[in-house]
């Protein structure tokens, strides 16, 4: 059941046969029909959850790209960092 469902009507069969496109039309505008055959509960006419599309190349952010590890490759990661000497002396 989505969380996004606006209201929940009880409908008797006959009704849901007889209206079934204008319950359709909005069930998938949200709401949602529970279907009672002589009075009990048998089946709910509900919205269907949106297909979840793959997103567009470039619209995610997988990371750095090649010329960019390439550039962290290139650091010289244990040269001395002149802002950390001046603040706390140099390195043993």
């Amino acid at each position: 059941m989505s969380s996004s469902v606006v209201s929940q009507t009880t409908v008797s069969l006959y009704e849901a046969k007889t209206h079934l496109s204008e319950f359709g039309d909005r069930a998938a505008a949200g709401e949602e029909f529970v279907v009672t055959k002589h009075g009990k509960p048998t089946f709910r006419i509900v919205p269907v959850e949106p297909k979840k599309r793959r997103p567009l190349p470039g619209s995610v952010d997988l990371g750095p790209n090649r010329e960019q590890w390439t550039a962290l490759a290139n650091i010289d990661w244990f040269a001395p960092d002149e802002e950390i000497e001046r603040l706390f002396g140099t390195r043993e």
